[in-house]
């Protein structure tokens, strides 16, 4: 804004923060804009530790492309089963089996073996994370067999011929 003659207003706004462990992200900002999904709900609880959410976040994104890939592609079977059941009902279960100790014990107090609820939370979640991941390459698999299968048929049917197009006339041959 101009007062007068080349003045200007000074911008008297602090810069904003660095995000980092003491100054946490908003919520605006870790998640994505739309309808949410259970698991992207459950992650915006503000006792849900950061480390925990990415999981949360990874798990619902990982495991609905996962049922998207699978849905398009007809994969009926128990990795198909499985993933929509890590999402919809093991995940959640085990966010809210969280939030279900009373506040400021989560960190503090151990629960099994010596690790706190928190550290259960983070084991689990990696646990269905890697489980999302498995079931994911499982069924990749078959999508892999059909690649290369395409790829021996085109070379057996055309060789090692240039397969580029071009617009040339072909040769004529008496």
């Amino acid at each position: 804004m101009v007062f007068g003659r080349g003045r200007r207003e000074r911008n008297l706004m602090p810069p904003p923060p660095e995000y980092g462990p003491s100054v946490p992200k908003p919520f605006s900002e870790l998640m994505t804009q739309g309808p949410m999904t259970p698991l992207e709900r459950l992650a915006r609880q503000s006792r849900i530790p950061d480390e925990a959410r990415t999981l949360v976040v990874q798990i619902d994104t990982e495991a609905t492309q996962a049922v998207q890939y699978i849905a398009a592609h007809g994969i009926t079977g128990l990795e198909a089963f499985e993933v929509e059941r890590i999402r919809d009902e093991h995940a959640p279960a085990s966010v809210r089996s969280y939030l279900d100790l009373p506040p400021g014990t989560a960190d503090t107090v151990p629960l099994q073996d010596g690790r706190t609820g928190t550290q259960l939370l983070i084991d689990e979640l990696e646990v269905l994370l890697n489980a999302v991941r498995k079931a994911v390459a499982a069924v990749g698999v078959s999508g892999q067999v059909q690649a290369v299968v395409n790829h021996r048929f085109l070379v057996d049917k055309y060789g090692d011929r240039d397969l580029r197009l071009s617009l040339d006339e072909p040769d004529q041959r008496d």
